[in-house]
């Protein structure tokens, strides 16, 4: 399964030939948790069909992201930029989308001419809570297991965080509902307890890691 961009480049979302991912975990997990439709911002949208399926089913939704959306409905609002760094006005939402994100906010891959921020992700959590209503939700995902910085072409883009590391980003919000799974070689895909997802490594290559999907509220 695929999703195209606007500019035409395919991004797998689940099934890529013989190798699987977490959005066939993520999406399922979003649509079982989210409340009833609602104002939704989706952060670090785009490879995703999230904002897509949620407008479909009358849900508000503001996308934004590095990279063009490419998909435009008339329920998407998309805004293209940095997050952190985005005007968003007093505007209020009742929910937040972070899937696959903020372990990538800050890091040299996406923004070579910069230097490591290694607090970006906390910055950016500290911004969702504010632009969340009161009691708002927050639905998050992202690689978990052995605390690590995974590094590709020798610039590091991506954080693999482990239970404490996840308090600290997350200590604002209440965990409603925590669940982890665990994929094998890219092929392999199941629940596991979270003691076997935190003893997980990142194995980018192999296509081996963990990852945990939480749904949160605002406190």
């Amino acid at each position: 399964m695929s999703f195209w961009n606007g500019n035409s480049a395919k991004t797998s979302f689940g099934i890529d030939g013989e190798m699987v991912d977490e959005h066939l975990v993520q999406l399922p997990f979003l649509h079982a948790n989210i409340k009833p439709p609602s104002k939704v911002i989706d952060v670090g949208c785009t490879g995703s069909p999230a904002a897509l399926q949620l407008a479909t089913i009358r849900y508000n939704v503001m996308g934004i992201d590095y990279n063009d959306y490419g998909i435009k409905h008339p329920n998407i609002k998309f805004v293209q930029g940095d997050f952190n760094a985005a005007d968003l006005g007093k505007e209020k939402f009742d929910t937040a989308i972070v899937m696959n994100a903020i372990e990538h906010f800050g890091l040299q891959y996406y923004k070579r001419d910069e230097i490591l921020d290694r607090q970006a992700d906390i910055r950016a959590m500290t911004k969702i809570k504010e632009i969340l209503s009161p009691g708002g939700q927050l639905i998050f995902s992202s690689k978990y297991g052995i605390s690590d910085l995974a590094t590709k072409s020798g610039k590091p883009f991506m954080r693999i965080y482990d239970e404490k590391a996840l308090d600290v980003l997350l200590s604002a919000f209440k965990i409603d509902k925590t669940e982890y799974y665990l994929i094998s070689d890219g092929k392999n895909i199941r629940q596991v307890p979270k003691e076997e997802a935190a003893g997980a490594r990142y194995y980018g290559n192999s296509r081996s890691y963990a990852f945990v999907c939480i749904s949160a509220t605002k406190i």
